[in-house]
């Protein structure tokens, strides 16, 4: 009978102390979370897809390319708010980089209009360039309070070695919330 008041002390202790513990699926590469979203590869989206954060700050977001095949150059073209956000700066992603290659990266920002594009093109005999990974970083001054919308537009496209449009079943977009 002794036992009883410790083991009952010690078997409370065990079930009460264990929590689950509810994953959090925002990896940007996770086919899981895309899937959520409605996005499946190939597709290019944004990581962060939602941010909040104070008007006249600067945020970065990721431009993630999900499971293209066989590329060999890409137009993004971005739209963005240019009264509630400017661009501050571009710079390439480990995109393809990875397989060895250094593509030609190059952007344009038309700030009166508040249309960002990005190129990329491969050279040389690379015909299989496969992949996942970050395009581009973006860094958006945020100047003035409210929501906006950043997306990749459907003028996008990425091409194969053969100049034909590789289909892409997903374009994202981040709602920026200014304070």
């Amino acid at each position: 009978m002794r036992w009883i008041k410790p083991f009952i002390l010690i078997l409370n202790f065990i079930l009460y102390s264990c929590e689950i513990v509810e994953t959090d699926l925002d990896n940007p590469l996770d086919p899981e979370y895309n899937n959520s979203k409605g996005i499946t590869p190939p597709a290019l989206i944004f990581s962060p897809d939602q941010l909040t954060v104070n008007s006249g700050t600067n945020t970065t977001l990721s431009v993630y390319a999900l499971e293209v095949n066989e590329v060999a150059g890409a137009h993004v073209q971005i739209k963005y708010d240019q009264n509630k956000v400017q661009l501050s700066s571009v710079s390439q992603g480990d995109w393809l980089v990875d397989a060895g290659q250094n593509p030609v990266f190059f952007s344009e920002n038309d700030a009166a209009s508040g249309t960002l594009d990005i190129y990329y093109s491969v050279l040389g005999d690379s015909e299989n360039l496969s992949g996942s990974g970050v395009v581009a970083y973006i860094i958006f001054n945020i100047s003035a309070p409210g929501e906006s919308t950043v997306q990749i537009t459907n003028t996008t496209k990425i091409v194969d070695k053969d100049n034909q449009e590789i289909q892409l079943n997903g374009l994202g977009n981040v709602v920026i919330n200014a304070q």
